[in-house]
């Protein structure tokens, strides 16, 4: 009987703990949102409960302010100026590259090819300096559409600009050795080795866009996979991005 007692008074104490706590949540007031079919509707909840509507939101993020004099709604309403201040400027820009020349597609597209990054791993497997660098630009170095430029016009040897011009295209490249699981074709079975991975940031200002690739083998045969790796990264700029920049 003492512990059912027990069990009834502690009961009795976790259910006015839960009312007090809701007490004070509601005594202290403060916001409520709700969204409904893809609408957001902010409340302002007072000392007693009861809720004011201060903004909401649509579909569409248009926003309605109820209350300006609410500080919700008026830092809502400044978010809203600046979201609208940077669509008109970037459809103002889009409304300018339409009526910018387009590039023909035996028109050269710059490219500023960046020293790769390495991994620590990747440099101490390197052999001679800048033959990673150098294994990559070979793949860029013969195509007929793509011109290698780069922003330091002062540097030579492997970084030695090829045409002053400005770039249309910027790709970052790194490289790093990591251990990966593969199959073993002699074998059948699957076993750990020792990969290379090659990986691109790729970047244009006009119009803006950014595209990442990577691409990665073993490490025995980290030439083929540097070959992969540039086709797709070509690919990209000759399809994706040359058709969208504008005309020299």
């Amino acid at each position: 009987m003492a512990v059912k007692s027990r069990r009834f008074i502690q009961m009795i104490m976790s259910a006015c703990f839960a009312a007090a706590f809701f007490t004070i949540a509601a005594c202290s007031g403060g916001y409520y949102t709700a969204d409904v079919n893809g609408e957001k509707k902010v409340y302002r909840v007072d000392e007693h409960g009861a809720k004011t509507l201060v903004y909401e939101t649509d579909q569409n993020g248009k926003t309605t302010i109820h209350d300006a004099d609410d500080p919700m709604a008026k830092r809502q309403a400044a978010t809203q100026e600046i979201a609208e201040q940077i669509g008109a400027k970037q459809a103002n820009q889009l409304e300018q590259l339409s009526r910018t020349p387009k590039r023909q597609p035996s028109d050269p597209i710059y490219v500023s090819l960046a020293p790769p990054l390495l991994d620590a791993q990747m440099e101490k497997a390197e052999r001679s300096k800048g033959v990673v660098a150098e294994q990559i630009r070979n793949e860029f170095e013969a195509d007929p559409i793509i011109r290698l430029i780069e922003k330091n016009q002062n540097q030579s040897g492997l970084l030695k600009p090829h045409v002053a011009a400005s770039a249309d295209v910027e790709v970052l490249p790194k490289v790093s050795l990591k251990e990966a699981y593969g199959v073993d074709r002699k074998t059948g079975k699957p076993s750990k080795m020792l990969a290379v991975v090659f990986e691109a940031t790729i970047t244009t200002q006009v119009p803006p866009a950014t595209y990442n690739v990577s691409e990665s083998g073993h490490v025995m045969r980290n030439l083929e996979v540097s070959k992969r790796f540039a086709k797709q990264v070509k690919q990209v700029i000759l399809e994706k991005i040359g058709p969208t920049i504008p005309a020299h």
